[in-house]
């Protein structure tokens, strides 16, 4: 990598970044209760970021003898590239992390598949009509980051991946349920995923009808982790950059609730964004992003964070979004890790116990069709429950809900959860830590 820093250098460049990838991917899925893929697939490359008389240039192969041809191209965009403003990483420190475990190294296929096996037969034998599938995947990834300013390491990281679920139809009542892990470590074997699915079918079986209006709404993890998404944007320093995010100059000021604190995690325990620096090499970082209530950070990367004058976070990331793997392609940009939200005081079970006429949203389903810039979201609840007495009575259908993350978190926040539980969401893959939000007068509507 130090050899296409100095044949950069010879041909004009004034400074350069090399960033090195190699991913060797097994992936096993199930549908229908049978085996639908299995692949191995290894990608490995090189992408170079270079200035030249101002102005970013940017080129990759994945071609081990087309380095020549790498630092030409790169050169080349330079002409038309938009002006750097910005240094690469300098020499630093990164902190520790563990980032590999040797379970996965040594995870074969056929055990993979008998994971998968396992938890659909466990499904099965609560209720052999379900169309159960499953899936287990794992990654090895390498990432390198060399700069011309002298930042040079490299790490290890190992990826896994697992999900297991199903449908079950019964009459016109069709009803899903499942649940998702992904990180650094192995989970328990899914036996945990399982049970809260099994739970949600348990559950859902009978439909009950919900009245619209404002409602007391309990979230759960995983609907927590939906509505998240809008405050991703309101974060994202390249949003804040172009005066769109609906917290830019708010740096300081109470925005949610006291009780409320958010952080991004890049240093979290087997989380699978966890990394000991990012794909600038910028080391990774616990970043307090809200703090009993007042907003505290933006999450930045090498450009941003010079345009905004703001501290490095660590979160310069090349992304694919919505299933989150590397693209050697893209130029690194603003990115979430691994996001926690401290819980209250109050054990969920009492929270449940305590609302007398309400419903519990566990997913939403087409969120991404609001404004989430704006903090707006809305949805059909994929899944959620009917509260009657503190106790569950049913699954409620063809339900909507909407609101706005700033109003939500601010004027509507009745409690927290004492219990903060992990959640992986299929296509926005995190190791996300979040309470039960119980939530007053939140805007349900219902054809029931």
């Amino acid at each position: 990598m130090k050899k296409i820093i100095e044949k950069a250098l010879a041909k004009g460049a004034e400074r350069c970044e090399v960033f090195y990838l190699n991913s060797l991917e097994t992936e096993v899925e199930y549908e229908a209760s049978k085996l639908k893929n299995l692949s191995n697939t290894e990608e490995t490359g090189f992408a170079l970021r270079l200035v030249k008389d101002g102005r970013m240039g940017y080129a990759t192969t994945t071609k081990a003898d087309g380095l020549d041809r790498l630092v030409d191209d790169a050169i080349a965009t330079s002409a038309c590239g938009e002006t750097a403003e910005f240094a690469f990483a300098s020499a630093s420190d990164v902190a520790g992390a563990k980032l590999v475990d040797d379970r996965i190294k040594a995870l074969s296929i056929e055990e993979m598949m008998q994971r998968s096996e396992d938890a659909i037969a466990k499904v099965l034998d609560y209720e052999g009509e379900i169309n159960a599938e499953s899936g287990t995947k794992r990654r090895i990834q390498t990432t390198s980051v060399t700069t011309s300013e002298g930042f040079e390491s490299t790490q290890e990281r190992t990826l896994y991946q697992f999900y297991v679920g199903g449908r079950l139809i019964e009459g016109d009542n069709m009803l899903d349920a499942g649940g998702y892990y992904g990180g650094t470590s192995m989970d328990d074997g899914g036996s945990k995923l399982v049970d809260e699915a099994i739970e949600d079918f348990r559950n859902g079986r009978t439909n009950v009808n919900v009245t619209g209006g404002p409602t007391t709404v309990i979230l759960t993890p995983r609907a927590v982790a939906d509505v998240m998404l809008t405050m991703n944007y309101g974060v994202d320093g390249s949003i804040v950059e172009r005066g769109i995010s609906p917290l830019a100059g708010k740096l300081g000021e109470t925005i949610f609730d006291e009780r409320v604190s958010l952080y991004d995690d890049g240093l979290m325990e087997s989380g699978y964004s966890t990394a000991l620096f990012d794909d600038e090499g910028v080391p990774m970082q616990r970043t307090a992003l809200i703090e009993n209530g007042v907003l505290r950070s933006f999450l930045t990367d090498l450009r941003t964070a010079a345009k905004l004058d703001l501290p490095l976070t660590g979160n310069g990331l090349k992304l694919k979004r919505l299933i989150q793997t590397k693209e050697l392609g893209k130029m690194p940009t603003t990115e979430i890790t691994n996001w926690e939200m401290t819980g209250g005081e109050t054990p969920y079970a009492e929270l449940l116990a305590g609302v007398s006429d309400g419903v519990i949203v566990d997913s939403i389903m087409g969120i991404m069709m609001g404004n989430l810039v704006a903090g707006d979201f809305s949805g059909n609840v994929a899944f959620g429950l009917k509260v009657e007495g503190g106790k569950i009575v049913g699954r409620v259908k063809d339900t909507m809900i909407a609101g706005n993350i700033y109003k939500l978190l601010k004027d509507q926040l009745v409690d927290l959860s004492s219990e903060v539980t992990r959640v992986g969401l299929m296509g926005f893959i995190g190791s996300h830590h979040y309470p039960h939000l119980l939530l007053r007068d939140v805007s349900i509507s219902s054809k029931g």
